[in-house]
């Protein structure tokens, strides 16, 4: 991105067009703290929505976290009517866990708070600079982090149904200071950015000042480094991609559409530093927090040792390993099973936590209409000993046996649902029906599948 002497209207639409492909007639939201920076931008897109019409519209999040958060929803309600902008102000509750940062639990609720209002194709701009831009990159080069870390905050990315854009990251504060102060702006200080408790802050207030004073132009090398990281970032994810395409795994219809797989001999053939990152990018892509050193060296240990079966979990998330196959789980994934049995009146479908049994009429297939009609079903899940039974006089054979046979690995079997009428399986799931109650070619038959919430 290039560095512009002066901030004005024409220097950010230059970014915007320029850099950031922004179309006329785009919907633009601006996310408005009523802040310096967030004032300046939008009042900048206002002068420029006139002469390069797209529609513009502000959007205040109020995290309830300051006493005066109600008088600063009404500054951005006065600033917006100035300036001819409507304006959405959203209240949130912030609930903050043990072990969780205030800050970063704000920033997820705020973010998912913007995506809620932004439409197809809509263009959600925030304010961070490039002295913002300074601070991130710094705070994570102190937490170790990879090159993703290191690319610190990009211009542009895929946002909801739209784009995240940060057009200001090509301008230090004092541009924006500077035009604030031509056009005789008045925005609200947060009181918290001078609480040094918080990691930014004490950068901000402590650190930085005294890094600036030694390295002036500090700012546009830290930007140039994390351009630097972005490219090498995008780069090890192409690789990511290439390599996974080569480990993949065909999976199995009857799991969750979250539950993803690889071939794990494939995978622990590639080198060491390949599949640690395509195992990195594996998971980010699934939406699940990337893991640690520690959890990927025990990840690693599990693919390189010879049992070929156990698992990896981290907040969020499971890897599991059985059979030359990782699985990559949401937690949100186990699927909720019940106690005791269920009674099933067909056709209506039958509700669990997470999923539904349903009943669907083929002819010629699954298990007879004629033979279920007049009673009710049982469903439960495997409590040990259950039998298939076999066509004909060839007797029956265990369940688990059934599931080897479908390669449905052993953490997931306790989770299938089991039909039975009276004491006898017929059916699990939609993996198998009882042959013995298999429909005539012209008689219609009850087909069971299983639908993820």
């Amino acid at each position: 991105m290039f560095t512009p002497a002066n901030f004005s209207t024409a220097s950010l639409w230059q970014v915007l067009h320029n850099q950031l492909s922004v179309e006329k007639n785009s919907a633009v939201y601006v996310a408005f703290s009523g802040g310096l920076d967030s004032h300046v931008l939008l009042h900048a897109l206002s002068c420029l929505a006139s002469d390069y019409p797209f529609s513009l519209c502000a959007i205040h999040i109020d995290h309830s976290l300051q006493r005066q958060s109600l008088t600063w929803a009404g500054h951005c309600q006065q600033v917006c009517d100035d300036l001819s902008v409507p304006l959405i102000i959203r209240t949130l509750s912030i609930e903050q866990k043990k072990g969780e940062s205030l800050e970063a639990v704000a920033r997820d609720a705020r973010y998912a708070a913007l995506a809620e209002y932004l439409p197809e194709g809509g263009l959600c701009i925030t304010a961070q600079h490039r002295n913002d831009q300074s601070e991130t990159l710094l705070l994570q080069l102190l937490r170790g982090a990879g090159a993703h870390g290191l690319a610190a905050m990009p211009a542009s990315k895929d946002f909801s149904t739209g784009r995240l854009l940060r057009p200001l990251l090509a301008f230090t504060r004092e541009d924006l200071l500077e035009y604030a102060n031509k056009h005789k702006l008045v925005w609200v200080e947060d009181p918290s950015n001078q609480d040094n408790r918080f990691d930014r802050n004490f950068l901000r207030n402590e650190v930085i000042p005294v890094l600036r004073q030694r390295w002036p132009g500090m700012d546009k090398s830290l930007s140039r480094s994390a351009r630097h990281a972005a490219s090498a970032a995008t780069l090890l994810d192409e690789m990511a991609r290439s390599d996974l395409l080569h480990c993949k795994a065909v999976n199995n219809q009857f799991f969750p559409p979250g539950i993803a797989c690889l071939n794990a001999n494939l995978l622990a053939g590639l080198s060491s530093s390949h599949y640690a990152n395509a195992l990195r990018y594996w998971v980010r892509m699934n939406g699940l927090s990337v893991l640690g050193d520690e959890r990927m060296q025990s990840l690693i240990h599990l693919l390189e040792e010879s049992s070929g079966k156990g698992s990896v979990d981290w907040p969020g998330g499971v890897l599991r390993l059985e059979n030359n196959i990782l699985w990559l789980c949401k937690k949100t994934d186990e699927v909720q099973t019940a106690d005791e049995f269920l009674d099933w009146i067909l056709p209506v479908p039958l509700q669990f936590q997470n999923f539904e049994l349903q009943a669907t009429k083929v002819r010629g297939e699954g298990l007879a209409q004629s033979l279920l009609d007049d009673f009710t079903l049982r469903v439960g899940f495997r409590q040990g000993g259950e039998q298939c039974r076999m066509p004909g006089d060839y007797g029956s054979k265990p369940l688990k046996t059934l599931f080897q046979d479908l390669s449905i690995p052993s953490w997931m079997r306790d989770s299938v649902p089991l039909v039975f009428l009276d004491d006898e399986l017929v059916a699990v799931s939609s993996l198998w029906s009882n042959p013995h109650y298999l429909p005539g070619p012209d008689e219609e038959g009850y087909v069971f599948s299983i639908h993820h919430k």
